[in-house]
């Protein structure tokens, strides 16, 4: 009696897991058939990082077009790690913003962070074709962060997509409803007019042939030349990368304040102010070596304090919370963004230069 009890427990034990498996199975057809794509959470990590251990880009896994609202996202795998991203946003019936950036795909935060954004206006004609381009910017920054849902863009510049995630599609329908440089656009053509046929006129009286002249000396007929056609373009200069001393002022966003001296390239010195309360404000002081090329900061050495104040404005109290803080620094032509590793305070602010 015992044996057979085992067995029925290890046969349940069995069909469960069949359940199971058939169950999981049954979702993940429904994901496809619906159009999103199927990606395990768990497993993600894991998949890109054997695929990058068996020579692939592991942005194949994401390779394709995203649709969310009035815009359009392809993404494309470029070398072992790299992906070209390319966005379409309909502005008009004619008139499309295209952005085009590259990065490297990390595979821990399957994100790609870009600084080579470049940010164009174009406008096309009845039939699609691009006669115009305006470039706006160069030297955008941002990050795709890539999961089962779709993509979420963070633009650093604009913020133009906060809020938004781009679902994984095959077709435009009723997600994108811009038209991309190129593609036809569909016209109806004009039925012709018919014409009545002209009156029959009286039969012509015929001339007399008059007498023959010299023959005529032939003159050279000159070639048909066909119209030079030129191609729209737009010049594209890549702005200079700031300098250290050009760095150096005061910015401000929110209720926080930035000073920076970058007198010494190699050892900025760094500044935060943040007012928490009237009586209470938070104050890091960190230093970094300034990278021109990438204009950035990078420092692991900020110390974060909590100073509170007493009515006569007279510091009373001083908390040190962290002296080992890391983070970096991103500048831009309008001033910079704060990526604070330890605790995030400053996601999605820009401080912009006030002195």
């Amino acid at each position: 009696m015992k044996k057979n009890s085992i067995i029925l427990l290890a046969s349940a034990a069995m069909l469960a897991a069949t359940v199971t498996v058939s169950a999981c199975a049954i979702r993940n057809a429904a994901k496809q058939k619906a159009g999103a794509p199927v990606v395990n959470r768990e497993t993600v990590t894991t998949k890109v990082t054997k695929e990058i251990n068996d020579g692939q880009n592991p942005v194949m896994n994401f390779t394709g077009n995203y649709y969310g609202g009035r815009a359009c996202i392809t993404v494309e795998p470029e070398g072992t790690n790299n992906a070209n991203i390319t966005v379409v946003w309909g502005d008009s019936y004619n008139t499309k913003a295209v952005w085009t950036m590259s990065g490297a795909f990390d595979e821990e935060s399957t994100s790609v962070v870009y600084n080579d954004g470049i940010k164009k206006v174009i406008t096309l004609n009845e039939k699609g074709d691009t006669i115009s381009e305006e470039l706006l910017s160069v030297g955008c920054k941002g990050v795709f962060v890539f999961s089962y849902d779709g993509i979420t863009w963070d633009d650093f510049e604009e913020n133009i997509a906060t809020g938004m995630v781009f679902k994984f599609g095959n077709s435009v329908e009723e997600v994108c409803t811009t038209i991309l440089p190129g593609d036809p656009v569909e016209t109806t053509a004009e039925p012709v007019k018919p014409t009545s046929t002209p009156a029959p006129t009286a039969t012509p009286v015929p001339t007399s042939t008059p007498a023959p002249t010299a023959t005529p000396v032939p003159t050279a007929v000159p070639e048909a030349t066909e119209p030079e056609v030129t191609e729209p373009t737009a010049e594209i200069t890549e702005p200079a990368h700031k300098t250290a001393a050009e760095i150096t002022g005061e910015y401000a966003s929110g209720r926080a304040t930035v000073t920076i001296n970058a007198a010494d390239p190699d050892n900025v010195m760094i500044k935060v102010v943040w007012g928490d309360s009237a009586d209470t404000k938070v104050i890091w002081r960190l230093t970094g070596k300034y990278n021109e090329d990438t204009e950035s900061i990078l420092y692991t050495n900020g110390v974060k304090k909590v100073i509170t104040y007493a009515a006569d404005g007279e510091a009373e109290c001083e908390e040190v919370c962290y002296t080992d803080g890391n983070g970096i620094f991103l500048f831009s032509y309008d001033g910079f963004t704060w990526d604070d590793y330890n605790e995030s305070i400053a996601e999605n602010m820009v401080f912009i230069k006030t002195a």
